[in-house]
């Protein structure tokens, strides 16, 4: 938990849950932290690990509890290491992400290069004797292409006792010099149980069947099966299942549905309806290929590849939020009868 600490906010904070910096009890992964524990223990740590998986599934949760582990090894107050870390103020280490906008509120949409050139400044220090200095980036994926290549030139000629822990959400999005670079830990979605306990902890006010029903529908996410929650996930899911059941689409329902989430205050909600629309269309693709129609799958992979690509740029640009639900369902809808889903506008 994150106790009585007053924390910094970053840009992908969810209200009422602590941050990876400020997380005690962390959920699964166990794989993963006991390659980095022995790696430790063994004294001959890589520089830059590649903590690469899907979002919201812990990696930044993992990535900070080794960071504090390396900043208290050697007998060092695990709890002022904590706190340290939490507030953003331990000197040996620096959280690399999107950076407040300059004007108003919110934050940027990438990380320059100029974040990246406070790495130098931060490398350039003198650390305690015999201690890391730690950079986590969160994540990779936000850098610009000048960033990026930034960032390559520092793990070609890594500082003495500087260790690198670099979150990736997509592979397709980070330079391959990056990850040959790295020494890479693959992290899979979380079980649901992993899930389960998870939900136990960060949110006890809600009834078990809702953690339950969360859970499920989180897929392997802590940050999807929080916002399931917390943001009329549930309810979203139920709509959903009743408007994609049906052989053919009932326009009437969906635009109900696509008015109702993209209306002013319902951000939120409408972010959990595209990640449902993207998974049933990934779930349609798996099916049609389980059932020997591999071009059908296919063109529907293909479908899903270019929608996520497309609203990762309306995102961007603001675009038209209720043509996107209805495109996106449209196409699902055109791939399971083999026919044009005409759009009711």
């Amino acid at each position: 938990m994150a106790d009585d600490l007053e924390l910094q906010a970053a840009h992908d904070d969810m209200d009422g849950v602590p941050p990876p910096q400020a997380t005690r009890e962390s959920v699964g992964h166990r794989d993963a932290r006991r390659e980095l524990a022995q790696a430790l223990d063994s004294g001959r740590l890589h520089h830059a690990w590649l903590l690469q998986g899907p979002r919201g599934i812990g990696k930044a949760t993992v990535a900070f509890d080794f960071a504090r582990t390396v900043l208290a090894h050697g007998g060092r107050d695990g709890e002022a290491v904590f706190r340290q870390v939490a507030l953003g103020s331990h000197p040996n280490l620096l959280h690399l992400t999107r950076p407040a906008a300059e004007r108003g509120p919110g934050f940027r949409t990438q990380i320059t290069v100029d974040e990246v050139r406070r790495l130098n400044r931060f490398f350039q220090s003198t650390p305690g004797e015999g201690a890391y200095r730690v950079a986590i980036v969160d994540p990779v994926d936000d850098m610009n292409r000048s960033a990026a290549n930034a960032l390559l030139k520092m793990l070609e000629e890594p500082p003495t006792k500087a260790l690198f822990l670099i979150v990736n959400h997509s592979a397709g999005r980070l330079l391959p010099t990056i990850r040959s670079r790295c020494r890479m830990l693959r992290f899979a979605p979380l079980p649901p149980s992993d899930l389960l306990a998870a939900l136990e902890t960060v949110l006890p006010g809600h009834s078990a069947q809702e953690r339950a029903r969360a859970a499920e529908l989180g897929q392997g996410s802590v940050r999807r099966a929080v916002a399931m929650l917390e943001n009329g996930g549930l309810e979203i899911a139920t709509r959903l299942e009743a408007v994609l059941a049906p052989e053919r689409p009932d326009w009437n329902q969906i635009q109900a549905l696509a008015d109702a989430l993209t209306a002013k205050g319902r951000e939120a909600g409408y972010d959990l309806l595209l990640e449902s629309l993207l998974q049933a269309i990934a779930g349609e693709s798996e099916r049609l290929l389980s059932a020997g129609q591999k071009a059908s799958a296919a063109r529907l992979a293909a479908y899903h590849a270019s929608e996520s690509e497309r609203l990762r740029v309306a995102a961007a640009y603001n675009l038209d939020r209720r043509q996107a639900v209805l495109t996106l369902v449209a196409g699902l809808f055109e791939a399971r009868s083999g026919t044009r889903a005409t759009l009711a506008h």
